[in-house]
């Protein structure tokens, strides 16, 4: 099956606290064996705001509006090992640097980043699915 991980944080003196990931990947925190709470409630009740528990755990990719299309940073560890859905282009020079269909290894992606590419060219439909750590303004 699946492994599960828990943590038990057990001061010399208060309550215990357990931390542990359900099977869907859904991380809880427990205090003296009681019910089960979501961790984001309880980084927030240690004043986290939803925005700082967002940066703390996830990466940010910054999207920036460029005409008609989203020019995307290159990051050669993001990209590593992904298929490509469609075509990604350079959003600097317009040129196809990996068709659609083909698989990124880690020495193309390493070389991609090595030639110089900077940013890929998205478009709107590629951005479905996404989620924002920020609003728009």
């Amino acid at each position: 099956g699946k492994l599960l991980f828990a943590a038990r944080v057990i001061p010399y003196r208060g309550s215990w606290l357990d931390i542990e990931f359900d099977s869907k990947d859904v991380v809880h925190a427990r205090i003296d064996r009681r019910r089960k709470i979501p961790v984001t409630s309880l980084l927030m009740a240690l004043g986290m705001d939803g925005e700082e528990i967002l940066s703390t755990f996830y990466n940010k990719i910054t999207y920036v509006r460029a005409g008609d299309h989203w020019r995307i940073p290159f990051n050669v560890e993001r990209f590593r090992g992904l298929k490509a859905v469609g075509d990604l282009v350079d959003a600097d020079t317009g040129e196809i640097v990996v068709e659609a269909g083909k698989k990124i290894t880690a020495r193309q992606a390493r070389q991609l980043g090595e030639k110089g590419l900077k940013a890929i060219k998205a478009t709107d439909e590629d951005l479905l699915g996404n989620y924002l750590a920020e609003d728009i303004v």
